[in-house]
C-alpha cells in the first residue's frame, strides 16, 4: 500500500517560544537491514491516533536475535541532515548521519571493515531527546568512513534517499532487551592531550 496524504491545509508551525534547542545528536543505534523484519508506515494504520509521522509502538519490526550496534557521544560529534529534493520519481528526502570518530585506533579500522558493505537502518536521539528511524528495510542506509591524519579522526557516515521523512520513534521497548553489540562505543574527545 503507497499512501497519499492528503493535504488541503498547510498547518500552522507550532509555537515554541522559550523552549530549548541543542543541536547535533547524542546517541545512535545501528540495525542491519537483513534483521528486520519490516517497517509498518503508521499512515496506513487504521484509527491510529498517533502523529503521522510517528511509528507505532510495533511499528519496527526487528528479528529476534538481532545485534543493535550502539554509539554514545558528546552532542556535537554526530549530525543529521534530511533534504527534501524533487526528481523524475517524485519526491524524495535525501537523508544523512554523520559521526566523528577521534584518532586512528586498531578496533575502529575493525568496526570500518564490518560496517562497510552493509546496510543499516538507524535510530538518533537528539540532544533534546526527540529520536527518529532513518531508512526503511527497502531504503537502507550505506555507510563510508573517511580517515584523515588532520585532525586525525574517521568521518563516519551513513547514506539513504527515501520516499518519506524520518519517522518519529518512542518505543523504549526496543531497547530494553538490549545487549552487548559487536560493537558498541563511547568515545573520549580530547584531541589535544
Amino acid at each position: 500500500m503507497n499512501p497519499v496524504d492528503q493535504i488541503s491545509v498547510i498547518p500552522a508551525l507550532p509555537n515554541q517560544a522559550g523552549q530549548a534547542n541543542v543541536p547535533g545528536l547524542r546517541r545512535l543505534w545501528l540495525i542491519e537491514g537483513r534483521h528486520l523484519l519490516g517497517l509498518i508506515d503508521p499512515r496506513t494504520v487504521p484509527g491510529y491516533v498517533g502523529s503521522n509521522w510517528l511509528l507505532t509502538p510495533t511499528g519496527l519490526q526487528v528479528a529476534e536475535g538481532a545485534r543493535i550496534q550502539e554509539f554514545k557521544f558528546p552532542a556535537n560529534r554526530a549530525d543529521y541532515s534530511q533534504k527534501a529534493i524533487v526528481t523524475v520519481h517524485g519526491v524524495a528526502f535525501e537523508q544523512s548521519i554523520t559521526l566523528v570518530v577521534p584518532r586512528d585506533h586498531m578496533t575502529t579500522t575493525l568496526a570500518v571493515q564490518r560496517m562497510t558493505g552493509r546496510k543499516w537502518v538507524a535510530i538518533y536521539q537528539d540532544a533534546n531527546g526527540q529520536r527518529k528511524v532513518v531508512g526503511t528495510p527497502k531504503q537502507p542506509l550505506s555507510f563510508l568512513a573517511d580517515f584523515k591524519t588532520s585532525p586525525n579522526a574517521y568521518l563516519f557516515s551513513w547514506a539513504t534517499a527515501t520516499k518519506q521523512p524520518a519517522y518519529y520513534f518512542n518505543d523504549d521497548g526496543l531497547f530494553a532487551g538490549l545487549t552487548d553489540a559487536e560493537f558498541s562505543y563511547g568515545f573520549d574527545y580530547d584531541y589535544f592531550s
